[in-house]
């Protein structure tokens, strides 16, 4: 059973190989994904490299994700930066988680905001809780009622900062629910 999956393996590298050549890179990001849920992380990055020199920002990005994962911090935000650059929006928001883990909250602000602006409702996410921790209610109630607007269902994953801005949750009118009294 071994030999068959390692041979199965073999043969979707070769075919993702032609593929790329033909020009298909995203082929070889999702190879790369693949050797990187298999826990070959070596080989991720070279597929992921590879995708990458062939024009996948998804593959860029996902490089900058897995130099983060392997603690190379500055190459993981200069690999993010590039593949933002490119016009990758995943990028561009994770360029500002890195930035705002790294302690610099300013810069992880103003990237988030770059990120909403074109869009990113994890970017909006991810401001509302800037906001939040830095004292700010009422625009942080502000950017989560806005990414709730655009369909950002992971409000529900991060439960600290919706319990406090809204603890009994929202009426049907979009207001606060007032505490239930007896």
């Amino acid at each position: 059973m071994m030999r068959e999956e390692a041979g199965d393996r073999e043969g979707a590298e070769a075919l993702a190989r032609q593929a790329a050549e033909r020009g298909n890179p995203h082929v070889l990001h999702d190879l790369a994904l693949m050797r990187e849920e298999a826990g070959d992380r070596k080989g991720a990055e070279a597929l992921a490299h590879q995708a990458a020199e062939r024009e996948s920002t998804d593959a860029l990005h996902s490089l900058a994700l897995m130099r983060k994962k392997a603690g190379k911090q500055e190459d993981a935000e200069a690999l993010a930066r590039q593949a933002a650059d490119l016009g990758s929006l995943p990028a561009l928001h994770s360029l500002a988680v890195m930035r705002e883990e790294a302690g610099h909250r300013e810069s992880a602000e103003a990237l988030a905001r770059q990120a909403a602006g074109h869009g990113s409702t994890e970017a909006l996410y991810r401001l509302a809780a800037m906001r939040e921790e830095a004292g700010e209610r009422q625009s942080a109630e502000t950017l989560a009622r806005i990414a709730a607007d655009y369909g950002n269902h992971a409000l529900h994953t991060l439960p600290k900062l919706l319990n406090s801005l809204w603890p009994y949750g929202l009426d049907p009118s979009g207001k606060p629910t007032p505490s239930w009294q007896p």
